[in-house]
């Protein structure tokens, strides 16, 4: 997010259309189908990516048998993080650990709730493809 504008998850609506290119008044998403199923495929792909991920974090930390799991980051200079390695403990991390960036410290309850909310991002994705397919030839 950039530094200069809100969230859109806090902007109205007609800020939302003005900052994507959406005329005011326009009829419709603005754009075709096929451009809107794409669009949809691609987040179901990528909440796929990340339930697979959270599963694999999830094998490990159940296999661990610890109370904390600290997944640590390696950031690769093009904006996206992998995990390097992860570290588990019993007891909570210390603060330092947790107010790194590059440091994601797991539980089982924010794993679950992790897979749980990638679940939903799927099945939300899925519908709206569902809803589409009529439109999709």
């Amino acid at each position: 997010m950039g530094m200069d504008r809100p969230s859109f998850d806090r902007m109205a609506d007609a800020e939302v259309r003005a900052a994507v290119g959406i005329a005011p008044g326009a009829d419709g998403p603005g754009f075709d189908a096929a451009t809107q199923a794409r669009v949809y495929a691609d987040g179901l792909l990528r909440a796929r990516g990340r339930f697979a991920h959270y599963r694999a974090l999830y094998a490990a930390f159940v296999g661990a048998g610890a109370a904390y799991m600290v997944e640590i980051l390696d950031d690769e200079g093009d904006g996206r993080a992998v995990p390097a390695k992860l570290l588990f403990a019993d007891e909570p991390p210390g603060a330092a650990v947790e107010a790194s960036p590059f440091a994601v410290v797991w539980t089982e309850r924010t794993l679950l709730e992790a897979l749980a909310e990638e679940r939903a991002v799927q099945d939300f994705f899925a519908e709206l493809l569902d809803e589409l397919a009529p439109t999709r030839g």
